[in-house]
């Protein structure tokens, strides 16, 4: 396993000796982290009780039967594909067994939240690709747009009223007890809805003592009858397309070594989708198809799980690159692609921070759900607060995505500041700033005990048309979230840099 200098990764592998007494240790002793508060305890250091009562059930299944358990759930996990690349070759993907606990009244507040946000950027990312009426009301400056590496000349070929953002991944924290913010958005391309699935499918088939009683808990499984209906909705907007049509919804993927592969093979048969590579999709007079042995069968949507430039630079089963034949049938309106090109363009982190102006223009709200305060280098000003500031602040590319190209000023070096300082004087406007947002922890099994790891939480909202406005759309939340799961002793939780995930109960 990856060890780090506070100790093991949480991981579900390798002896875990010595685990009830310290079940009980984490109970009686909280290590106190200045700004950080931990979702188990209440603010008088008592353990809350639903976070008691799990514990309970683990601590009660002895060291001996938890260490097996932890073994099998391993080698389920290697053997369904469900891994991660290390320097030492592939491994199990580390899912931890203490869950996240979520009432159902906050879970409602923050889904309205959400639900608000991804509706307003629907609208804006229709607005920017046509008419622009945010950018001639001046409330986004044009450079923002001209800058932002996401913005694509393909999102102008999106037909008007076809849904954009038809599937949203939104990274929320809990800096204090009771406060969620939204910390990135991701439109482009966001995975982990599967993982929500395996997370709870580890549990059910090797710690069923530690789930509570049938229908006390939201299931995973309840989000994949929305985003069907979600992209079905979606197809119905296809030219030629009629209500009764078996309409063809098809996922593409790089294929079978791309490290998402078990995920997509789930999500895709959940939702009655075709999963397939570029080589098995045809442009024939006006009409995507995909190819299944002799047989062909239209497409109406097409599911990417690969960025634009990868799918219009695919070759297809003609041998020929995708590209404008490709282009050309979205741009008549006889496919639809979700999540559509040019959708790089929310996930900007410049971007990022215009999102409340985004409420106020075309909802007319103010955000139900915070965010991030933050500083654009490209503004003269709000730059000189970043230099001056730079040993306190993460400093972010605005194309950044996984954590890449991150500084955090405390963890950095003189040199590493001073490189980083010369970067933004260089390129301004490829960077934006943000205080430090302290991750909330919860018990995470390390060195065989449980210890406080940071954790973050990936939410998923559906968009569909509104049959009574097609102007508009319908978000929904689904009733499953994908929490990722730091390093003992760090607070990245990117799989990338060793982190993991753990369940989440979201309560009926």
């Amino acid at each position: 396993m990856t060890t780090t200098s506070a100790g093991e990764n949480p991981t579900n592998s390798g002896p875990h000796e010595g685990v009830p007494g310290a079940f009980s240790a984490y109970r009686d002793y909280i290590p106190a982290t200045e700004g950080v508060h931990d979702e188990s305890v209440t603010a008088d250091a008592k353990m809350r009780p639903d976070y008691c009562t799990v514990l309970g059930s683990i601590e009660a299944l002895g060291s001996e039967r938890l260490t097996a358990r932890l073994r099998e759930t391993a080698d389920d996990l290697e053997e369904l594909g469900v891994t991660i690349n290390s320097k030492d070759g592939n491994r199990p993907y580390p899912i931890d067994i203490a869950p996240r606990i979520i009432t159902a009244e906050r879970w409602a507040e923050i889904s309205a939240g959400l639900e608000q946000r991804v509706r307003a950027h629907e609208l804006f990312l229709r607005d920017v690709y046509g008419p622009g009426e945010i950018l001639k009301a001046g409330r986004i400056d044009r450079e923002v747009l001209r800058r932002a590496p996401g913005y694509s000349k393909d999102g102008h070929k999106v037909p008007e009223g076809f849904v954009r953002a038809g599937l949203c991944g939104l990274d929320l924290v809990s800096p204090s007890a009771g406060e969620w913010i939204v910390l990135e958005d991701n439109l482009r391309m966001p995975g982990g809805l599967g993982m929500s699935h395996i997370n709870r499918r580890i549990l059910e088939d090797h710690f069923a003592e530690i789930l509570p009683t049938p229908g006390k808990l939201r299931h995973p499984r309840e989000a994949y009858p929305i985003m069907r209906e979600a992209f079905l909705a979606a197809a119905a907007l296809v030219e030629g397309a009629d209500a009764d049509d078996d309409f063809g919804l098809c996922m593409v993927s790089p294929g079978e070594t791309d490290t998402t592969w078990y995920e997509q093979n789930l999500v895709s048969g959940e939702i009655g989708a075709a999963l397939v590579t570029a080589d098995k999709l045809l442009v024939d007079d006006g009409i995507l198809y995909r190819l299944d042995g002799d047989h062909r069968h239209r497409v109406h949507l097409l599911n990417p799980r690969m960025g634009e430039e990868e799918l219009f630079g695919s070759e297809g089963a003609d041998g020929l690159k995708l590209g404008e034949t490709l282009r050309d049938v979205m741009a008549a309106g006889a496919v639809t692609i979700i999540n559509a090109p040019g959708n790089g363009l929310a996930d900007d982190k410049a971007v990022y921070a215009l999102v409340p102006d985004m409420i106020d223009f075309y909802l007319g709200e103010e955000p139900l759900i915070g965010q991030v305060p933050t500083l654009l280098c490209s503004d003269e000003k709000q730059r000189e607060e970043v230099l001056d500031r730079l040993d306190e602040l993460v400093v972010k590319p605005i194309d950044g995505y996984g954590g890449t190209g991150i500084t955090v000023g405390p963890e950095c070096s003189e040199d590493e500041l001073e490189e980083r300082r010369s970067e933004i004087r260089e390129t301004p406007a490829r960077f934006v700033a943000q205080d430090i947002i302290p991750l909330s922890t919860l018990p995470t099994l390390s060195d065989g005990a449980f210890a406080p790891s940071h954790v973050d939480l990936r939410a998923f909202v559906m968009q569909r048309p509104d049959p009574d406005d097609p102007s508009r759309t319908i978000a929904q939340t689904a009733p499953t979230a994908m929490t990722r799961v730091a390093p003992v002793g760090t607070m990245i939780v990117n799989v990338s840099a060793g982190g993991g995930g753990k369940d989440t109960w979201i309560k009926s």
